[in-house]
Parts: C-alpha cells; structure tokens; sequence
C-alpha cells in the first residue's frame, strides 16, 4: 500500500508538472490583440501589394509565378499564426485578389495572362481551409487529452488524499482496537477475579467448580473443597484499619499460593474468606497433611507496615461425591464444616461427614 501511495503521488506531480507547462504555454503562446492586430495589417499590406504586383506584372509569367508562392505563403501564414481571424481575413484577402486580378481582365479587355491570378486565390483558399481544418482538430484533439490528463490528475489528487486519509484511519482504527482489546482483557479480569488480591473470584470459582463436578462425573474420579475463614480477622480491622487489614488479605493469600500444587486452584469468596479446590485425587490423611501445612504456615508472624499481626484461620473440607454432587451442595458442606471448626475452638480443620 505505501508503495501504491508513492507510485500515485510521482503520477499526480508528473500530471500536475504537465498541466503546469500546458497552462504557461498557453499564457505565453496566446498573442495580445496588438501584436495580433499588426501581423494581420502587415499580412494584408503584402497581400496586397502582392496583387498589385502581380496585375502589373502578369506579362512576366516567371516573376508572376514567384509572386504567386508568395501570396500563398501570406495566406497560410495568416491561418497558422493568427488562427480564427486569420483565416477569415485570408479568405477574405484571397477572394477580394481574385476579384481585383477579374476586374482586371475585364478592363484589360480580354488580357488572358492574367487569369492564373485568378485561379491562385482560390486555390490558396482551399488549401488554407484544409490546412485550417486540421489545426482545428488537432487543436481540438489537443485540448481533450490536456483536459483528460488535468482530469486523471485532479483524479490522482483526490485517490491519494483518499488513500492518506485511509490509512489515517486505518491507524486509529489499529489504535481504537488495541484499546477495546486492552478494556475487553481488563473487564475479563475484573469479571473474574478479585481486585484486592488477585485471586480467582466467585463467578470464576463456581465455574470451575461446574466444569470439575461435570469431569469427574463422567471419569468417576474425586476432588475436594476447602472453605477458609480467618479467624477474628474483624478485630484486625477494627484496630489497625481498614487499609492495614487489606495489606494483610493479600500476604495471606500470597503466602498460601505460595505452599499449595500449581494444579489447584486458590479463590477468594469475599472479604476473608478463601476457597481452596484441590483437582487431585487424593485420600482424607492426604487432604488432612496437605491442608494441615497451610493452617500451620498462616501461624506465623506477618509483618505489615513495621507491624508485626497473628492470625490463625478455620478450615471447612467437602469431598467430591461423598459429601456433595454439584457446586452447591459442596460449597455449602464445606462451609458448614469451617463454622464447625470455630465452633470446636477456631484454628483447626474439620471434615464434612454424615456425623455433622
């Protein structure tokens, strides 16, 4: 496309040079009425003396031959200078010659010499008509192709706007379009994912739920949910603020991305609460260690704005299809098993069985 635009803008200066020369040619080649008016005046002073000579002399039939080529090359040089009223002016000249050389046979008496004085003229006037004829079309062909080439260039000029103006557009529309990308990536994540800490959110962790529970149904294979709520986090930011506690939401949930498998799947229902999705099969003494590692790392000491915070957290544990066989009732075991755990003393880890 650059090159296409190149190749149209040497086009249009070429047609735009070309029209340019035409346009100067024409201011320059067109004669003022003076100058005009003073090669008529002395084409027809010629002529006329021509035909004067040319009576007077007529017994000399070679000086009168010479004479003759002479009022032919005035007559013509008339059409080719002076066009339109050159033309009219050496038809004119010519018709009058061969009255005057026509009277003068008459007066002469029957002098017959002097009748090629009258067959001149009008020979002369057919030729300049052939000749002016031509000129005309040429000149007329001439104005078409000059007219068609400012046209093609007027047309060149306005493509290559056009298509400057295309490819302007076609930038911002580049530009808008990485921009509705960008928003559509951050609306995605907004859409699913938790903006304090970065975790998967509801709507995500319910879908991923979904899909699971639709696997495993048909592969008849197991996974587990964890509820996690810290606990007295509300004391937290009753006392060090609002701004303190959302610095600790996030080490929490740093800390805790940091011990489980890169196949699970940490979310964060809201506020304090965390869900944990453990995609593997694994056994009830396997869950336990695993879950037990990270209730035992939340337990250290976090240190946030030079503040050293403990805090330990309830964990509520549903087994896929034991405990449950769709998202709901998973998520809703698995959170009676967490108030289960804060009811048995906070800081521990309960199972959902038929005992609850």
């Amino acid at each position: 496309m650059k090159k296409m635009s190149e190749e149209s803008m040497e086009k249009s200066k070429d047609l735009t040079s070309l029209k340019k020369n035409y346009l100067e040619k024409k201011k320059t080649g067109t004669e003022n009425k003076i100058v005009s008016a003073l090669k008529i005046a002395i084409c027809v002073i010629v002529f006329i003396t021509v035909i004067f000579l040319q009576v007077r002399l007529s017994a000399l039939s070679n000086i009168a031959g010479v004479i003759a080529q002479i009022q032919v090359m005035v007559s013509v040089y008339l059409v080719v200078a002076v066009r339109n009223k050159g033309y009219q002016i050496a038809v004119g000249i010519n018709i009058l010659a061969s009255l005057l050389v026509l009277f003068g046979v008459v007066i002469g008496q029957g002098n017959l010499e002097a009748l090629p004085g009258v067959v001149v003229p009008l020979c002369t006037i057919i030729t300049i008509s052939i000749i002016s004829f031509y000129e005309y079309s040429f000149s007329t062909k001439l104005t078409e192709i000059t007219e068609q080439k400012m046209e093609l260039s007027a047309l060149y000029d306005e493509l290559a706007s056009s298509e400057k103006e295309f490819l302007q557009q076609n930038v911002k529309l580049k530009e808008l379009n990485r921009k509705m990308k960008q928003r559509e990536v951050r609306l995605n994540y907004l859409a699913f994912t938790d903006v304090l800490t970065g975790l998967p959110n509801r709507e995500m962790l319910i879908g991923k739920l979904d899909a699971l529970v639709e696997r495993c149904q048909e592969q008849v294979a197991h996974f587990a949910v964890v509820f996690i709520d810290l606990d007295n986090f509300k004391r937290i930011n009753d006392y060090k603020g609002h701004y303190i506690g959302d610095l600790l939401l996030k080490a929490i949930a740093d800390k805790i991305k940091k011990i489980i498998y890169q196949q699970d799947m940490l979310g964060c229902l809201g506020g304090d609460e965390f869900t944990l999705i453990i995609q593997r099969d694994l056994t009830e003494i396997e869950i336990l260690e695993y879950v037990e590692k990270i209730r035992t790392a939340l337990l250290e000491t976090f240190v946030i704005e030079n503040m050293e915070l403990n805090i330990s957290a309830s964990f509520g544990v549903a087994c896929f299809p034991q405990d449950g066989v769709t998202t709901t009732e998973l998520l809703n075991y698995s959170d009676i098993a967490m108030y289960k755990a804060k009811e048995f003393g906070k800081n521990r880890v309960q199972f959902s069985t038929e005992r609850l």
